[in-house]
């Protein structure tokens, strides 16, 4: 067996750190020398193809460029009417009047590739510029072999025969020019095309990957050939393309060797590293199974303690590894449970708290409710209509905020609580202030915190209305399920340390102000963090608050609230 009893841990944790560590290092580097070889051949083999195309495409390019403009301006010349030259130099206006045409032509197909457009006379003389030294261009196998053979040639070779800037390879062509007038008839046509570009490429293929390569008219003679030693093997790499205008054949062949070079280079690289890192695993493996076995020890230490309720110690952390950081965790765990444990002392001692200050202050609503009737059928007897319909309504104001079976109401019935608290303002105040409800239909049903409206309601009167003057504008709507309520009031607004404070808890030795905090309360108690109110105020113009709550439905046969 690998392990026995009577080893101890830490030669257990040393033979599995070191098999865990050799075994996917090994699979590791299989698989990452086989598939970053693969990548980089194909890489290479994209790298050449590519090339190839680009090499044939440009080129394609070019001759359909030099093809196209040839027969153009062939076309032109064997026309009559176009340019009929009766004298090689200008004698007459007509005579200058044609060659400026000519020029013209030839300068029109000249694009920024083409190094130069030439009409040669058969008595030597040419059109097309001045730079041009015809006597050496006669000396080019091109002119020899369109000279003899009288039909179109076309051909790679070094030019000399220019005054300045000479390229160092030029793609000519050459047509005869058999059925134009005058001068020109029987002339020759010629096109050289700057390919310095096209043989830039190629000079950076044959010295990156040590590429020969071969380029072919469609007779099969040699255009080009890379310089080299070397010999054409069977084994070697090879890629070929032809043109598409004339049927050229473009061919880079690289060795296998050559080919094969990066994927030896990364075979070396990773045996290294698994050499290197074979014996950084028998060190580190050593290294790090004594260390974890002392750091698991202390931590059983302290844990044992914590179990026995001992919350004093902590565990001393020497190191900034896993271990290391479980300890820190380990630590924050027991901080986390002394607070918890005060959290729920505290907590236990405010609800006793808050239980007997509810005893203190009960109200028996029925001797409330007894009281305010008796009060209202006395002013009633007594001739004062306005005290007792005050206190018809007062009433049914505190019905509805002394009814603790349901905490959350319909809003429908919460509207119903503020039509009586509206009508105690309108008695206080007089008509002077307008109510206007708008409403998205259907959601009368929803539900929300029992007394949501009527503090906010209050801190208008009190603090945003003088006499009770303005208007208050009350907006509910639903979206992306969530219930809105927007409240304006057109008052005196506030100033943003008031706004910033505006549901904050008030001072207990002030009288008054803990409305809107109780409503932020019950948002809280109910819906969590799940919901949203704000406060929107301009000194002057008014106070908009806004509060947005996950949607809940009631009863909507009996209008009946829901715990």
């Amino acid at each position: 067996m690998l392990f026995t009893h009577s080893m101890s841990t830490r030669k257990k944790l040393f033979i599995m750190f070191l098999i865990v560590a050799l075994v996917p290092l090994l699979t590791l580097g299989i698989i990452s020398y086989l598939q970053s070889a693969k990548v980089v051949n194909g890489k290479l083999s994209n790298y050449n193809h590519f090339a190839g195309e680009k090499i044939k495409t440009q080129l394609d390019q070019i001759l359909v460029d030099m093809y196209y403009g040839s027969s153009a301006i062939q076309q032109y010349l064997d026309d009559s009417t176009a340019i009929n030259l009766k004298h090689q130099k200008p004698e007459t206006y007509s005579d200058f009047k044609e060659m400026n045409n000519l020029e013209r032509l030839l300068q029109a197909h000249k694009k920024s590739s083409i190094r130069g457009i030439y009409v040669i006379t058969p008595s030597g003389y040419y059109y097309g510029g001045y730079d041009f030294k015809l006597n050496e261009f006669k000396k080019q196998d091109l002119w020899k072999r369109s000279y003899w053979s009288g039909n179109s040639e076309i051909g790679i070779y070094q030019p000399s025969h220019y005054k300045d800037n000479n390229p160092k390879h030029v793609l000519g062509l050459i047509v005869p020019l058999k059925n134009s007038y005058g001068v020109l008839n029987n002339g020759s046509l010629l096109i050289e095309t700057d390919v310095d570009s096209l043989f830039d490429t190629m000079k950076l293929l044959e010295k990156d990957l040590h590429s020969r390569i071969t380029i072919k008219d469609e007779t099969g003679q040699l255009l080009y050939h890379t310089k080299s030693d070397e010999i054409d093997l069977d084994n070697d790499i090879v890629w070929q393309e032809h043109t598409r205008i004339n049927n050229w054949e473009f061919e880079i062949r690289v060795p296998k060797d050559s080919f094969y070079q990066s994927s030896r280079v990364i075979f070396n690289i990773v045996l290294i590293g698994i050499v290197t890192a074979l014996i950084l695993a028998l060190i580190l493996s050593y290294i790090f199974s004594n260390q974890f076995t002392k750091s698991i020890v202390n931590l059983k230490f302290a844990m044992d303690e914590v179990s026995m309720g001992i919350f004093e110690n902590k565990l001393a952390i020497e190191t900034k590894d896993e271990i290391g950081r479980l300890g820190n965790h380990f630590n924050r765990m027991v901080d986390k449970i002394k607070q918890l444990m005060d959290e729920v002392r505290a907590k236990e001692i405010t609800k006793r708290e808050a239980e007997m200050k509810a005893v203190h202050y009960q109200i028996n609503p029925h001797l409330l409710f007894n009281t305010l009737n008796t009060i209202q059928w006395k002013a009633r007897l007594d001739g004062n209509e306005g005290i007792g319909k005050m206190l018809f309504h007062l009433t049914k104001v505190l019905e509805g905020n002394l009814n603790f079976t349901f905490e959350l109401v319909t809003i429908k019935k919460e509207l119903e609580a503020i039509e009586h608290f509206l009508v105690i303002q309108e008695l206080r105040y007089g008509p002077n202030f307008t109510f206007s409800l708008k409403m998205e239909d259907g959601i009368e049903h929803g539900l929300l915190p029992r007394m949501t409206l009527q503090p906010m309601l209050e801190n208008i009167f009190f603090h945003a209305f003088e006499d009770g003057n303005g208007k208050i504008e009350l907006v509910f709507s639903k979206n992306n399920g969530y219930f809105q309520l927007h409240l304006r009031d057109d008052g005196k607004g506030m100033s943003q340390e008031k706004l910033n404070a505006l549901f904050s808890r008030p001072n207990e030795k002030v009288r008054g102000g803990i409305g809107l905090y109780n409503v932020k309360q019950k948002f809280y108690v109910h819906y969590g963090n799940d919901y949203w109110l704000r406060a929107d105020s301009a000194e002057k113009k008014g106070t908009v608050i806004s509060i947005s709550w996950p949607i809940l439905w009631g009863d909507q046969e009996n209008d009946k609230s829901i715990n």
